[in-house]
């Protein structure tokens, strides 16, 4: 696994939400513009259809990301370093919130942790 996998799958997820809230707010302005004008979307059905089948292709990439995400944290033999690597990308929790469930300080300790593991391998 590599750091640049990794943040990949992390944007993968970030996207995914952009995307789920997108299509939350246009179905949203559809069903207004349908129960206050008898109009559907002003872009018409094929748009929504578009954008829930793209959240559906993110999601079919998430899952099998994860699973590969999470074969190769499993097989990490440090505790610490797999409940680092688990609240980051698994839990989607910020630098600074890891930081704070393990206990450091700082987020330098659990970046130090993953940064060990990605130079030095399992």
């Amino acid at each position: 696994m590599t750091r640049e996998r990794l943040e990949q799958y992390d944007s993968l997820l970030q996207e995914l939400q952009e995307e789920q809230e997108r299509l939350a707010r246009e179905t949203r302005h559809a069903q207004r513009m349908e129960e206050t004008y008898g109009v559907g979307c002003l872009f018409g059905a094929a748009y929504l259809e578009e954008a829930r089948t793209r959240v559906q292709v993110l999601a079919a990439q998430r899952e099998d990301e994860s699973a590969e995400v999470q074969q190769w944290i499993a097989s990490i033999r440090d505790s610490m370093t797999r409940r680092a690597l688990r609240l980051r990308y698994m839990d989607c929790l910020t630098w600074a919130d890891v930081a704070i469930r393990m206990g450091y300080a700082d987020e330098s300790g659990p970046r130090k942790l993953v940064s060990k593991v990605l130079r030095d391998g399992v």
